[in-house]
């Protein structure tokens, strides 16, 4: 027993694991938001059998995702952790097991993960304060079994050789290895480490573990799999498995920081803030959660009295994080184009609203504003018309506008003007079979 309830490390572990684990994750959750538009396409076979009827769709698992990086910033704060991290563990759990659309196993594990970090005793303390966590050892052994299962499933003539590997290395890495010990020994070396690692619950072995098992994660980062947050995540976890005394050391020589309680102006500035920082979001719902999020802050204030105003940076925070994502990366591009092409393809109903934001999005994209132009003459909107000349300025040397745009027109009677899309088709790509036909055809 003494094992599990005897387990202790200094508050300071416990809130510098939860800054950076709880961060990694809300980043994480903002990424998977592109996918959101797969839970809309129709499919959706549970992972579990009774959440077959009660899986995310597209609009479900993108709010969910949302809502998840705003409750993992809170978490990351410190904040209603004994409330926020059930719910985050709850929302995440039935996002993941709700749909097989999720592939990704290490999902299950976070799953797993964030299930035991509704034990762990987040709420602040002195930074060298002992505290008891069983939660905590049982996620290092968590990942020990993980650690373990990949090495004995490496122990395989397929993997040992090399060959398997040399399939997923690439690049300087790739170059560094075939120039020294090679491939084969690299091979060997990782379910060795992976062996190692799966001692990671050894308090003795953190001195060694630590720098081990982080360069090791660094190294598959290095190695480009496309793993998504998955070694950072990873690399996030060992916040807690870096020796109690580094902690220590440091906390002797940081400032004691207490956590202002703001007044109420700058609490109203901050929802404010947030609440204009959400109508420049562009991720879908993102207004929606907002102003719920802050309708609940405020009857958290009117209910609970001025310390309620501490909620006011964690709530800015998220908001900011989401914008920063948003515009600092491909994620909404990526949400409208493949809601554009699901809808299209299952003929439904808002696939003109689907085109419509990715070409509102993408507006410099010629393939954006060629899927908006097809949706609105597919709708006998000859406005789509324009957005086929943008696609057709946007890419000179892509003959699929002008052939969209010729079809279009001949089927309007307008021989003429289809006659001189399928030539200008023609000569933007002479290898292109379809617009050559299509001159053909117009011609006879």
């Amino acid at each position: 027993m003494k094992f599990w309830f005897g387990f202790e490390v200094p508050y300071a572990k416990l809130a510098f694991g939860r800054v950076v684990l709880f961060g990694l994750l809300a980043l994480d959750a903002l990424i998977q938001l592109r996918h959101a538009p797969r839970y809309g396409s129709g499919f959706n076979v549970a992972q579990l059998p009774f959440l077959d009827t009660l899986g995310p769709g597209r609009v479900g698992y993108g709010l969910g995702q949302l809502l998840l990086a705003y409750v993992f910033v809170w978490i990351a704060c410190g904040v209603a952790t004994r409330w926020l991290v059930p719910i985050g563990a709850t929302v995440y759990a039935w996002l993941y097991f709700g749909s097989q659309l999720d592939s990704y196993q290490h999902h299950y594990l976070i799953a797993m993960i964030l299930v035991l970090a509704c034990f762990v005793p987040w709420q602040r303390q002195a930074f060298a304060t002992p505290v008891k966590t069983w939660a905590l050892r049982l996620i290092l052994v968590e990942l020990a079994i993980v650690y373990l299962w990949a090495a004995i499933s490496k122990l395989d003539a397929h993997w040992l050789d090399g060959l398997a590997l040399s399939t997923q290395i690439h690049g300087p890495l790739r170059s560094l290895i075939d120039a020294t010990i090679g491939m084969k020994a690299v091979a060997i070396l990782v379910p060795l480490t992976e062996l190692a690692l799966a001692f990671v619950w050894l308090r003795p072995a953190w001195r060694v573990l630590a720098p081990l098992g982080i360069a090791f994660h660094l190294g598959i980062v290095w190695s480009g799999l496309e793993i998504g947050l998955f070694a950072w995540l990873m690399i996030g976890l060992y916040a807690f498995v870096i020796p109690d005394g580094v902690y220590l050391w440091i906390g002797k020589r940081l400032p004691q920081l207490s956590w202002p309680v703001p007044g109420v102006i700058a609490y109203v500035g901050s929802l404010v803030a947030a609440l204009v920082l959400a109508i420049v979001c562009r991720f879908p719902g993102a207004l929606a959660v907002v102003i719920v999020a802050s309708v609940i802050s405020i009857g958290t204030l009117i209910l609970g009295g001025r310390r309620a105003t501490l909620v006011a940076l964690p709530h800015l925070l998220a908001i900011v994080l989401w914008v920063v994502v948003d515009r600092g990366s491909t994620i909404t591009r990526d949400y409208y184009k493949f809601w554009a092409g699901t809808s299209r393809r299952l003929k439904d109903p808002r696939a003109l609203e689907a085109a419509r934001g990715y070409a509102e999005v993408a507006s410099d994209d010629a393939s954006a504003r060629y899927a908006y132009g097809k949706a609105l003459l597919d709708q006998d909107n000859p406005a789509g018309l324009d957005e086929l000349h943008a696609s057709e300025q946007l890419d000179t040397k892509r003959a699929r506008a002008y052939i969209s745009e010729a079809r279009w027109l001949a089927a309007k009677g307008r021989q003429l003007e289809a006659l001189a899309a399928a030539r200008a088709g023609v000569a933007a790509d002479p290898d292109d079979t379809e617009a050559h036909s299509l001159l053909t055809t117009l011609s006879k």
